[in-house]
């Protein structure tokens, strides 16, 4: 079990732990001279070799709010220290506020220097503090010279260590680094709460947000030397394959080579009760989780039905836009803090910790952040899968939820999903999509290309970008790609030169407009640095104008050719050579401009431009201000290649 202190400067923490443990954590030279916690001090408490209390001394001085919030995050139970002659101060009050954020449950108060005063005040500051904090938690009584009272308080910090319990092993290791340092003879050694899974002698851990691969040579767990450390306890990990320099305070050592970053969270935010103004969308704000601290923006989701401002006390969905990329999991607790780092804003969980950019939040993006809400990943997966229809992408829900394979087993088994859903591969990322959602979306692919030979029985089909648009409203993409190639394997569908058909399906194209259209295809591939306008066309055919802007229109609404913008216009295969180069590029360039775009391609500027727009419409690259990146570079392999 993992205790920490909480409570005003100078109300006798450290001095408590120091009884408790006899152990003085305050080793700073300066904290000796000045006479207060500055540092995160720790210490340990044991029965015996399987009951162990780690002890985290937090300061109390309002400058350094920002250890205590560091030292509190993973807790078990929380000591609200408080003196019996000044009872509780403003400290007080804003580290019980922290707590209540953090989602710390439970507590214990001890009243200090009794010494000082008369029994009926020892008991005026007890009813005073159990009304603040609203229940009636157990109270001991310490003499702060002599350690009476002390006993009691450690019988009891025992008797609950005992009746916790193991905590599960479930999930990769994870673990928030709050100190790191050198030992002669010894080497470099990590610090902090395990908060899952579990660590053991020669295992690989990977650095993050670096990503850094490490060794574990030795662990000490709660103070002793130990083969394994698991979650919930303090761990001090000897590293391999690392320098000291590469390791900052907050970073996490993670268990999983595949874990992602992000600097998008979407997060279920409540704002602090003492908050004495409003929080206005996109202020900037210092976020804490775990050890971490970083400057993030403030990003309201529901800003267009609840205003641009926040109050205390309010619940909110809000994104956190994170100035660089960091780690965490969905249900990590966080403190906001304000950019001088002088008022707790409020506090929360982390609900989906690879946020997707979008400006705006969907009705189905907001019931699905409702879904990661609910207290386990059962609920959650029953709620997305077969109440919302929708399809998750397994890859990226374990890695939210930090599941192993083994975990997320359990979970479907739980959940009784195993014979109510069908998994599929797409891109190298499992999904997992209900049986009556898949059947679904085949009745309503296939309906689609029906209605299409039915208002298009010259067409030899219907473009699949095309159809993917149609569908969109009431089909997942993901899904629609898979279903599509299932239902082509299964030869209800047939998919040629970028056409969707039903099998067996012949057009009724007149042998005119068949001489026509290959007169446009033949002058249309010659094009090789333009992409050419209706206007070149019909300058470079000896046809009538109505003729090629007739021929022109039935070929894109039938999928033989794309039009960009208003006027341009350009085959498929073209199409398809234009992304791979794109693809090409971004290979060397992550983010590109246009003009990379026209000197690569060897394209003039206008066709540039309506050619990287038509690649945002279909989701193959993403803008960002003046540059773009490659979202899903299969995907023109997928829409413009031959099948």
């Amino acid at each position: 079990m993992i205790v920490a202190t909480a409570g005003h400067v100078d109300h006798g923490k450290t001095s408590v732990v120091k009884h408790l443990s006899g152990v003085d954590t305050d080793s700073l030279e300066e904290e000796k001279r000045r006479g207060l916690t500055i540092n995160l001090g720790y210490a340990y408490l044991h029965a015996n070799t399987d009951t162990r209390v780690g002890l985290i001394d937090v300061p109390g001085h309002s400058r350094f709010i920002n250890t205590m919030i560091a030292g509190v995050s993973g807790i078990d139970l929380a000591l609200i220290v408080v003196a019996a002659d000044e009872g509780p101060m403003p400290q007080t009050m804003e580290h019980l506020e922290v707590l209540r954020l953090l989602g710390i449950g439970q507590y214990a108060i001890v009243i200090t220097h009794i010494d000082r005063v008369k029994s009926p005040r020892v008991e005026e500051v007890t009813e005073v503090l159990q009304s603040v904090m609203g229940m009636q938690w157990p109270v001991f009584e310490v003499n702060n010279i002599d350690g009476a009272g002390v006993d009691d308080l450690k019988r009891y910090l025992l008797k609950m260590a005992e009746e916790q319990g193991a905590k599960s092993r479930e999930g990769y290791f994870r673990l928030s680094i709050d100190r790191s340092f050198l030992l002669n003879g010894i080497g470099l050694v990590a610090t902090g709460t395990a908060i899952s899974g579990s660590v053991s002698e020669g295992d690989k851990l990977f650095l993050l947000p670096g990503n850094r691969e490490v060794r574990v040579r030795a662990i000490h767990s709660q103070n002793q030397k130990s083969a394994t450390g698991q979650a919930g306890q303090r761990c001090a990990l000897q590293l391999a394959g690392i320098e000291r320099s590469q390791i900052n305070r907050g970073d996490w050592l993670h268990a999983s080579a595949q874990t992602q970053v992000s600097n998008r969270l979407d997060v279920r935010l409540e704002m602090s009760d003492r908050l004495s103004f409003k929080v206005k969308h996109l202020c900037p704000v210092k976020l804490y989780i775990g050890a971490k601290l970083q400057p993030a923006k403030l990003y309201f989701l529901e800003r267009q039905t609840d205003g641009n401002q926040l109050e205390a006390g309010s619940r909110e969905l809000v994104r956190l836009i994170v100035d660089s990329p960091i780690s965490c999991c969905r249900g990590d607790r966080f403190i906001l803090r304000d950019s001088s780092e002088s008022i707790t804003l409020g506090g929360g969980v982390v609900l989906d910790p690879y946020a997707d950019y979008n400006p705006k939040l969907s009705e189905k993006g907001k019931n699905y952040l409702l879904a990661m809400e609910l207290p386990t990943p059962q609920e959650t997966l029953q709620k997305l899968l077969i109440d919302q229809q929708q399809t998750v992408n397994l890859s990226q829900f374990k890695q939210a939820c930090n599941l192993q394979d083994a975990d997320l087993a359990a979970v479907l088994q739980q959940a009784d999903l195993l014979h109510k859903t069908k998994a599929f591969s797409l891109q190298g990322q499992e999904y997992l999509v209900a049986n009556q959602y898949w059947e679904s979306a085949e009745k309503v692919i296939v309906g689609a290309v029906q209605g299409w030979h039915k208002e298009n029985p010259s067409a030899e089909g219907i473009q699949s970008g095309a159809l993917l648009a149609e569908l969109l409203p009431v089909t997942d993409k993901g899904l629609y790609w898979r279903v599509l190639d299932n239902l082509v394997e299964q030869n209800v569908l047939s998919w040629a030169n970028g056409c969707i058909s039903l099998k067996g399906f012949r057009s009724q194209r007149s042998a005119e407009e068949r001489q026509h259209w290959q007169l446009i295809e033949q002058a249309l591939s010659q094009y090789s640095h333009q992409i050419p306008t209706l206007a070149d066309l019909q300058n470079d055919l000896q046809l009538d104008g109505k003729t090629v802007e007739g021929v022109l229109q039935r070929a894109v609404v039938e999928g033989r050719v794309f039009r960009l913008g208003a006027k341009r216009f350009v085959l498929f295969q073209q199409l398809s050579r234009f992304s791979q180069g794109v693809n090409q590029l971004a290979i060397a360039k992550p983010r590109f401009s246009v003009v990379d775009i026209k000197n690569h391609l060897q394209l003039g500027r206008n066709s540039s431009v309506e050619l990287l727009e038509y690649f945002d419409l279909i989701g193959f690259t993403r803008r960002h201000g003046q540059s773009r990146a490659v979202l899903d570079k299969t995907l023109p392999d997928r829409i413009l290649t031959m099948k």
